[in-house]
C-alpha cells in the first residue's frame, strides 16, 4: 500500500466513497486513526483488565475456586477474547473458501499437540511426588510441562508483536538500518519475564526455580544491570545511526515503546501467572481480530461469511475451550481430583500449542505473497 487509506471508516465496512478517501500517513498499516485504536490503543484493554484484577484479592493456589471473581473474569476473557481470537485463526485458514488462505497449514499430525499435556499429566501422577503447583498439585514432570507452556506462550506473544513490527517495516518511507528495533522489542519484553522468575511470587506458584535461593539477589542485580546497559547501548546506537541517515520516529517505534512499557508494568503490579497471561494477551487478542478482518477484507469477504456467525462460533469455541480449562480445573481442584485438574489443564494448553504452531506458519509475508497482498488490499479497501 502506497497512498490510499480512509478516514473515519468503520471496522467492517467493505468500501468507502471516493470523496471521503484521504492519503494515508506514511508508515501506518491502515490509517493513523485505525492503527492507534486497534494496534497501539488496544493496550488500554490490558490496562483496564489489570486494574480490574487489582480490585480483587490476589489469585493463588489456595483461593483458586469456581466462585473466585478473578477466576470468573479469567473465564470471560477466555471465552470472548482469547477463545474467539484462536477461532479467528481457524476462520482465516481451515474455514476459508480459497486455497491460498490455507497455505502454510501443517498436516493433521499437528493435532498431536492436544495430547501432550494429558499424557504428561498421567505420567506425572504415577511417577512423581505431588506438591503445590500453579493450579492444584503436580509433580516435577507436569510442572516442567507448565514451565514449557508458559515460555512458549510468552514467546508466541512477543513474536506476534514482532510480526506487527515487521509489517510496519514494509510501510516505512525511509527504512531503518540494522535490527535495533528488533533488539529493543525482545530485550525489553524478555527482561520483566526473567526478572519475575526470580521473585518470591514465582516461587510461590510452585513452578521450578532454576536459580538457588542464595543466588537470587545476585542474579536479580546482574539482570537489572545487564538490562540497563543493553538498553542504553541500543539507544546510543540508534542515535548514532540517525546522525548519518535521519529517519523520523513512526508507528513502529510507538508500538515497541508501548509493548515494552506495558510488559514491565504488568509484571510489576501482578503476581499470579494466570492473571498476568490474561492481561498481557488481551492486548494481542484485539490486534489479532483486527488483522484477521483486514486480511479477509483484502479477499472481499468477512470471516465465516458474517460478523454474527464469526462471533457466535468463536464464543462457543471459547466456551468449549476455557470452560474446562478454568472452571473445570477449579471444580476438580476443590474436590481434590488433581489428576483431572492436570489433564484438563494439559488439554487446554494443547489447544494453545496447536494455535501457536499454526499461527507461526500462516502469516509469513515473505514466503507467502498472498498474505502481504491481502493485507495491503484490506488496508486500501
Amino acid at each position: 500500500m502506497n497512498s490510499v487509506a480512509v478516514k473515519g471508516r468503520g471496522l467492517f465496512s467493505p468500501s468507502v466513497p471516493a470523496e471521503s478517501a484521504v492519503s494515508a500517513t506514511p508508515g501506518w498499516l491502515i490509517s493513523r486513526g485505525q492503527d492507534l485504536i486497534w494496534f497501539q490503543g488496544s493496550v488500554f484493554a490490558g490496562v483496564a483488565l489489570l486494574l480490574l484484577f487489582k480490585l480483587f484479592p490476589g489469585l493463588n493456589n489456595v483461593n483458586y475456586n469456581a466462585l473466585n471473581p478473578a477466576v470468573i473474569i479469567l473465564l470471560l476473557w477466555g471465552i470472548f477474547l482469547d477463545g474467539t481470537h484462536v477461532f479467528g485463526t481457524f476462520a482465516r485458514t481451515y474455514f476459508a473458501p480459497d486455497e491460498k488462505s490455507k497455505a502454510g497449514l501443517p498436516s493433521n499430525a499437528a493435532l498431536l499437540w492436544l495430547g501432550l499435556g494429558p499424557v504428561i499429566a498421567v505420567l506425572d501422577y504415577f511417577l512423581c511426588t505431588p506438591s503445590a503447583s500453579i493450579v492444584g498439585q503436580a509433580g516435577i514432570l507436569f510442572k516442567g510441562f507448565l514451565v514449557f507452556a508458559l515460555v512458549w506462550a510468552y514467546y508466541h506473544l512477543i513474536r506476534q508483536h514482532y510480526g506487527f513490527v515487521a509489517l510496519y517495516r514494509r510501510k516505512e518511507p525511509v527504512k531503518d538500518t540494522g535490527n535495533l528495533d528488533t533488539w529493543f522489542l525482545w530485550v525489553g519484553s524478555l527482561y520483566p519475564y526473567l526478572r519475575f522468575s526470580l521473585t518470591p511470587a514465582f516461587a510461590e506458584s510452585g513452578l521450578p526455580v532454576l536459580v538457588p535461593a542464595s543466588m537470587i539477589g545476585t542474579a536479580t542485580l546482574a539482570l537489572d544491570v545487564a538490562f540497563g546497559a543493553i538498553m542504553v547501548g541500543l539507544m546510543v546506537a540508534g542515535l548514532w545511526s540517525r546522525r548519518s541517515k535521519p529517519r523520523p520516529l513512526g508507528p513502529k517505534h510507538l508500538l515497541i515503546a508501548i509493548v515494552v512499557t506495558f510488559h514491565i508494568l504488568v509484571f510489576s503490579f501482578l503476581s499470579n501467572l494466570l492473571v498476568i497471561t490474561a492481561v498481557l494477551t488481551i492486548f494481542h487478542n484485539l490486534q489479532y481480530h483486527r488483522i484477521i478482518f483486514m486480511y479477509e477484507k483484502g479477499n472481499k469477504r468477512v470471516p465465516m461469511g458474517g460478523i454474527s456467525k464469526y462471533i457466535i462460533f468463536g464464543s462457543l469455541f471459547g466456551l468449549a475451550w476455557y470452560g474446562p480449562r478454568f472452571m473445570g480445573t477449579a471444580i476438580a481442584g476443590t474436590a481434590g481430583l488433581f489428576l483431572v485438574t492436570n489433564i484438563l489443564l494439559g488439554l487446554g494448553w494443547g489447544v494453545a500449542f496447536h494455535h501457536y504452531f499454526v499461527d507461526a506458519r500462516i502469516w509469513r509475508v515473505r514466503s507467502t505473497p498472498n498474505v502481504g497482498n491481502s493485507l495491503d488490499r484490506g488496508a486500501e479497501a
